[in-house]
């Protein structure tokens, strides 16, 4: 259904990046053209994939005033890997998905992300699973 969507729209090209940070894929990037061509050479795909990293991080971020929304600093803080780590194992759940619990208990206690985090590690913070 897509395919022929974007043909009706006169794309004639799709590319996609993913837009991760280290281990977390949290989207992608993807990107259009109405000429048909081959995927870039290496130079150009590696630039793409740098800039899908830059969105990540950029969209990740958020440009909110809330203490307890991630910052980019707080991304790559160790314990926030480790209690994203922890989480994703106690709820059995992706990577990507034990960092969106993390930050939506930190939102709903109105606490900063890194605390939260801390507590994983260091209290043993559980979060419940999901019975879905």
């Amino acid at each position: 259904m897509f395919a022929a969507q974007a043909l009706e729209l006169g794309i004639r090209a799709v590319y996609a990046f993913p837009l991760r940070l280290g281990a977390l894929r949290v989207g992608a990037l993807t990107c259009h053209q109405r000429a048909m061509r081959r995927l870039p050479p290496p130079e150009g795909a590696a630039d793409a994939l740098v800039l899908a990293d830059a969105l990540a991080q950029f969209l990740l971020a958020g440009r909110h005033t809330k203490p307890w929304l991630l910052k980019p600093a707080d991304l790559h803080r160790t314990e926030v890997h480790q209690a994203t780590g922890i989480l994703s194992v106690h709820l059995r759940v992706p990577l990507a998905s034990a960092l969106v619990r993390l930050r939506a208990h930190a939102f709903a206690t109105e606490r900063p992300v890194a605390d939260v985090a801390h507590d994983v590690v260091t209290a043993g913070l559980r979060l419940p699973r999901d019975p879905t």
